[in-house]
């Protein structure tokens, strides 16, 4: 079967043109108009610099460019180019100006015009240090002249780790320091792996200041960012390999339980074999839509093997009111849930560190109210937004679990940042720990869309079914790259010892199914994730960066998943043990793959299975 686009995608929108430039040992990615993988004698030494203007939902419009001139020579490279955010006529339009040369030297500049009033959260340049350089010391100037000493936080800051940033240097590789130098409005720092990204960004404009602002029709706006290197080039490292032996390495930890949740659009059908441990329905009791889809939602859990536990979303004002109304509707919708997932409605929407809305108590007075009102299975406490909202204001002590969700499209949609989310996974995990110790994780719903926007009125529209930042419909979710993405997301958490991990719903954008009741390819996933559940689990080593796997159950009755999350084909030699590879397919079937012996080839965004 021939695979393109729509099969691994689900769109036939084509990835963005990606373009090397180099000048002597200088080296970038030209993107969509951005710079991304910037190097040095090989060395990463910036992640990213974009420019790019985010409306009053902090939706990131995607520019118009025009005029583009690329000039690439010897020792140097040129790109200049105009960009369009918005309509012709009413929205921001800019110039940019690239430069690269052979001392280390890059520069962009941009000149920005407004066409008309142009509302925003902000406009202008973003810089990315990569998470690798979590706990590496940085010497920072400030806008007043003076420096301070300071390192890339290690567990995940809840709030900006550095503010009136001037300029950022630190050490890319022993003897080889980096400066990003920034002319405009003010910068700051903050801790992107709250979100899944896999950086450190420093943003203009402080949030400190009043957003949204409308920059006024007419006005200008000029930024410059300038990134130089000092030292001694590192001796250039061997380029990574696009082959390894696949090695088993020491248990883990216990397979998890697997999960879906259910979402509003609908509720689908569950597979007959290796169903989920878990099913979660969401109850606002102060919602009578919710209230009625429970009923639904339990008549559909009675066909399955599933438990069910019930997301209860409430006011917090009146505790042990609230919980007695939960538990009402819970009861009557004919439920008894195994566990309940508290959290308050206030987790909906943004909010500073340590701050409680007036009138508003603490999780633990809903989760001590729920065990006065009689409930005594599990009870856990989070939020259904992301990691930030449960490091800003983390969940108390009483409840007997936590858990918090990932979207991989928060900032970035484009597939190679959707696949660096998952290097942050340990990381989320391990930090949420360190706020809430000795309690069981469940993690998820672990997404590549969005499910609500704590930041905004709504998520953003994607009526043409492309990559879109920040939007609840992704088209990979149908494809085989939300299948990959979900085996790297189990391997990523195996050592961490997540209890439940929540990975899609049944039906609807987040679906394991269509709506045509057809399979897509991360219901096979969810499938052999479940059948696991409760294994040893063991780490399986690929060595190769973008490639994931996992391995379970012991003797002859050992399985590996692998996935490649990278745009490039790798080939892999079996572990012993594992003699033959399925290969998954684009109706969710998995079908013995073409094999050289103990060596398979893994195509790009594809799944593979490893039986013994």
């Amino acid at each position: 079967m021939s695979i393109g686009p729509l099969e691994l995608f689900g769109t036939d929108e084509p990835p963005p043109e990606r373009r090397r430039l180099a000048a002597g040992l200088l080296s970038a990615v030209l993107e969509d108009g951005n710079l991304r993988d910037i190097r040095f004698a090989g060395i990463e030494i910036v992640r990213a610099i974009n420019y790019l203007a985010r409306d009053e939902s902090w939706g990131t419009f995607k520019p118009t460019l025009s005029n583009l001139r690329v000039t690439q020579g010897e020792t140097s490279f040129a790109v200049d180019y105009d960009g369009l955010c918005g309509e012709p006529g009413v929205g921001f339009s800019y110039t940019m100006r690239i430069r690269g040369d052979a001392s280390g030297t890059l520069t962009m500049e941009a000149v920005g015009v407004a066409l008309a009033d142009f509302p925003t959260n902000r406009t202008g340049f973003v810089i990315l240090h990569a998470t690798e350089a979590a706990g590496a010391r940085i010497s920072l100037l400030h806008s007043d002249g003076a420096r301070e000493e300071a390192v890339f936080p290690l567990r995940i800051s809840a709030d900006q780790p550095a503010f009136d940033i001037k300029a950022i240097t630190h050490e890319a590789a022993p003897g080889l320091t980096c400066t990003v130098e920034m002319e405009g409005d003010a910068f700051e720092m903050e801790d992107q792996r709250n979100w899944a990204d896999a950086s450190f960004k420093t943003y203009v404009r402080p949030l400190s200041k009043p957003r949204p602002y409308v920059i006024a029709k007419g006005s200008s706006d000029r930024q410059r960012i300038t990134v130089s290197v000092e030292g001694k080039a590192p001796a250039q490292g061997t380029a990574a390999s696009g082959s390894a032996n696949l090695s088993f390495g020491a248990p883990v930890a216990r397979m998890p339980d697997i999960a879906l949740f259910f979402d509003e659009s609908g509720l689908g059908s569950l597979p007959p074999d290796g169903a989920p441990q878990i099913l979660i329905a969401r109850l606002d009791p102060g919602d009578p839509d919710s209230v009625a889809g429970l009923s639904r939602i339990a008549a559909f859990a009675r066909d399955s093997r599933a438990s069910i536990a019930v997301e209860l979303v409430l006011g917090a004002r009146n505790p042990d009111a609230e919980a007695a109304e939960a538990l009402r509707s819970i009861k009557s919708a004919g439920l008894s849930p195994a566990a309940l997932l508290v959290s308050p409605r206030r987790e909906f929407t943004s909010r500073p560190s340590n701050a409680l809305p007036d009138g508003e108590g603490p999780i633990d007075e809903l989760v001590a109210a729920l065990r006065r009102a009689g409930f005594a299975r599990p009870i856990g406490a989070g939020t259904p937004s992301y990691f930030t909202e449960f490091n800003r204001n983390p969940p108390g002590t009483a409840g007997d679990f936590v858990f918090f969700s990932i979207a991989a499209t928060v900032h970035a949609a484009d597939d190679i940042s959707v696949a660096e989310t998952l290097s942050v996974y340990p990381t989320l995990v391990e930090s949420a720990r360190a706020l809430c110790p000795g309690k069981p994780v469940w993690l998820g719903p672990c997404t590549i869309g969005v499910r609500h926007n704590p930041y905004g009125s709504a998520t953003q529209p994607n009526p043409s079914n492309r990559r879109v930042p920040s939007a609840t419909i992704d088209p990979r979710q149908s494809a085989l790259f939300a299948a990959a993405y979900a085996v790297a997301a189990a391997a990523q958490v195996a050592s961490s010892g997540v209890e439940t991990l929540i990975l899609a719903a049944p039906s609807g954008p987040f679906g394991i199914f269509n709506a045509d009741g057809s399979s897509r390819p991360i219901k096979a996933v969810v499938t052999e994730l479940a059948s696991a559940s409760g294994l040893e689990g063991h780490a399986l080593h690929t060595g190769i960066p973008g490639v994931y796997g996992i391995a379970y159950g012991s003797g002859r009755n050992r399985k590996a998943l692998v996935a490649n999350l990278s745009p490039e084909p790798v080939s892999l030699t079996f572990p012993a043990g594992l003699t033959s590879a399925s290969l998954l397919q684009p109706e969710a079937a998995w079908s013995a793959a073409a094999q050289q012996g103990d060596r398979l080839d893994l195509p790009p965004y594809r799944t593979a299975l490893l039986p013994a």
